[in-house]
């Protein structure tokens, strides 16, 4: 019966004719040690010789946009679980290791974000190069031979990208593009997974032949898809550009509460190496969790949606990676009063090149030169030439909630603890209802 099924599959996808055909997803046509069906899809399925027909006119993905209604979740939660301790360990692995582009003293990163860009990417890659992926992404199950497992883990990633963006309450706008050199032609198969597990990713044709106006053409279309926000994102491309993958995440969020005393005015902050620097800091009162240790002071700031930054300042700067590095901070023990905080104004971005960061990393050649992409082309050696994310990070300062019924009046006799964050820091940003990594953010010098 497993051929049988096998067999209709193939021929569904050999007929002539069905380039539009809706896509049955294959889930059920394999059993876990089962490759038979995989390999003649690679080998026979067809290509699509122009983008023209795809829609990538479509907005910048905003919490709750761009998932079809006609969907039937079907979520497994221990699955859900794990994506989420994949995506925080590997945010723990990245982060340290990230150069920003701007040579500025923010790094910012979005654990999840990067995850589902390298996992759409992925798609596309044959060989040891896929096992790469799938071992690093955390796709695997070793019992199995076949993509089955890897399918149904990307399945579950969708969900939890649609939960993470949904439960937000529009805090988070995303945006993916993939951008290929016009005239190169992509496998169907590649085209449907992408469809199917990364819907939100926007396919674009780009005539590298004339790098620079392939550079103003795709700056274009991000410039306008963010509103004006992200511009010139993607530079020096060159005739032999195959393939470009760029991504946007762009947090805007606003204190929970109001505060109960207001205060603007620049104010020195001190960075890495002692030098100072006037900037416009910010001051916030009211009720606050908080922990004072000989070696860091943490402060929990909640933000409208369902998110929290836990923002950690060591009381030594040259301690900032080593604290970052073994501080669990979402299961620090917390104690609660009315706190006057000082801090800068949270309003930054970052941008960095994901294949520099793998090349750092030491990895396995996932992302270099003897990287095998052939289920995305069969072009050899095609690998991708860049993969640039940015990432901007701001919170409004006065929140949407006034101050809770039955709360102590503020006046200076109420607070009790001052904190200052005016020496470099970094900070974590959970989810409140998932728990899961959201953001990571480390500024050791402001401008």
């Amino acid at each position: 019966m497993k051929q049988i099924f096998s067999l209709l599959w193939m021929g569904a996808l050999l007929q002539r004719g069905t380039t539009n055909r809706p896509y049955i997803h294959p889930f059920h046509l394999f059993t876990c040690n089962q490759t038979k069906v995989q390999e003649e899809m690679d080998q026979n399925n067809s290509f699509l010789l122009d983008l023209s027909g795809v829609d990538v006119t479509s907005p910048v993905n905003g919490s709750e946009q761009r998932w079809e209604d006609k969907v039937q979740w079907n979520v497994s939660r221990s699955k859900i679980l794990s994506l989420m301790t994949i995506q925080k360990d590997l945010g723990n692995l990245w982060f340290p290791r990230l150069s920003p582009l701007e040579g500025s003293g923010v790094v910012l990163m979005a654990p999840f974000h990067l995850y589902g860009s390298l996992a759409a990417l992925s798609l596309g890659t044959g060989g040891i190069t896929a096992e790469n992926f799938r071992d690093h992404l955390g796709l695997v199950d070793h019992g199995c031979i076949s993509d089955r497992h890897s399918w149904v883990m990307r399945w579950q990633g969708r969900l939890l990208e649609h939960d993470i963006l949904s439960q937000q309450g529009g805090l988070l706008d995303t945006g993916t593009w993939l951008v290929v050199r016009k005239g190169l032609q992509l496998r169907q198969a590649f085209l449907w997974e992408l469809q199917w597990f990364h819907p939100s990713v926007q396919l674009k044709t780009a005539n590298t032949s004339q790098p620079h106006m392939a550079e103003e053409m795709i700056n274009s279309l991000i410039r306008n898809a963010t509103a004006g926000r992200v511009s010139n994102l993607v530079n020096g491309l060159s005739p032999s550009t195959n393939l470009v993958l760029a991504s946007y995440i762009h947090f805007k969020g606003k204190w929970k509460t109001r505060s109960q005393c207001h205060g603007s005015e620049f104010q020195d902050f001190f960075d890495v190496g002692e030098d100072k620097v006037q900037v416009s800091m910010t001051t916030w009162c009211g009720k606050l969790e908080y922990k004072i240790d000989p070696t860091y002071t943490m402060v929990k700031l909640p933000v409208t949606g369902t998110a929290d930054i836990m923002l950690v300042q060591p009381a030594q700067p040259d301690t900032l990676e080593s604290i970052e590095s073994s501080l669990e901070v979402n299961r620090i023990a917390l104690q609660s009063g009315i706190v006057r905080l000082v801090l800068p104004r949270f309003k930054w971005n970052s941008t960095y090149d994901v294949k520099e960061l793998y090349h750092r990393m030491q990895l396995p050649n996932m992302l270099s030169g003897q990287a095998n992409f052939s289920r995305l082309n069969n072009v050899q050696n095609l690998t991708p030439d860049q993969i640039i994310q940015h990432v901007i990070f701001e919170v409004m300062e006065d929140g949407e909630k006034p101050t809770p019924s039955g709360h102590i009046p503020f006046s200076n006799t109420t607070i009790t603890m001052e904190i200052r964050i005016d020496k470099p820091f970094f900070f974590q940003v959970y989810s409140r209802t998932l728990n899961n990594l959201l953001f990571l953010g480390r500024i050791k010098k402001l401008h």
